[in-house]
């Protein structure tokens, strides 16, 4: 489960887009660093000015210049934005928590972000943090799209913040956006 939000949250950042960002984004820089314990590293830093521009280059098979299609999915996009209409309305709170003996998972909503966090006993942690007005973007393309472009104007202009924090015995991974170029 952790890998899955991994990889969806990297590669909801890394393609949130294709138009041009307003200038606020011009000094903003997307980070993603990955340590293994084997000494395997990896560094990307983006200006969030160019993440749009690398929507392109990816499949499009499930990629169009403003929008991904999901083809095959649990829940339709229309149901996932009925759901978030529905979260949007509540107050902050803790909708799921499940606790089994070597794991524990919360899902909440707090102070305009979507909060996910996987506590293992075996020392691996994930906490994601995703603003809401990313959500509401993402969610606000036609039919079955979720709109990319708006979804990374919105993180643009969320600014500053850690998105995705993994921690464990194996591995690293941070994703977060600041206005530092090359991350440390």
């Amino acid at each position: 489960m952790k890998r899955a939000i991994i990889a969806v949250a990297t590669v909801a950042l890394l393609v949130t887009g294709a138009g041009a960002l307003s200038a606020a984004g011009n000094d903003l820089w997307l980070h993603v660093k990955v340590e293994e314990n084997d000494d395997t590293k990896v560094t990307v830093n983006l200006p969030m000015s160019v993440v749009g521009k690398a929507l392109p280059m990816l499949p499009e098979k499930h990629f169009s210049a403003e929008h991904m299609h999901i083809d095959e999915m649990d829940m339709s996009i229309a149901e996932m934005r009925e759901l978030w209409q529905e979260v949007q309305n509540t107050p902050d709170v803790t909708f799921v928590t499940v606790e089994e003996e070597n794991e524990k998972v919360r899902v909440w909503k707090e102070a305009g972000y979507l909060m996910v966090s996987v506590v293992e006993q075996d020392g691996e942690n994930v906490e994601v943090r995703v603003p809401s007005r990313v959500v509401d973007a993402l969610l606000s393309g036609e039919g079955d799209e979720l709109n990319l472009v708006a979804a990374l104007e919105a993180l643009v202009d969320e600014g500053e913040g850690q998105l995705v924090t993994v921690t464990g015995d194996d591995e690293n991974v941070r994703v977060w956006v600041d206005r530092i170029a090359e991350a440390d």
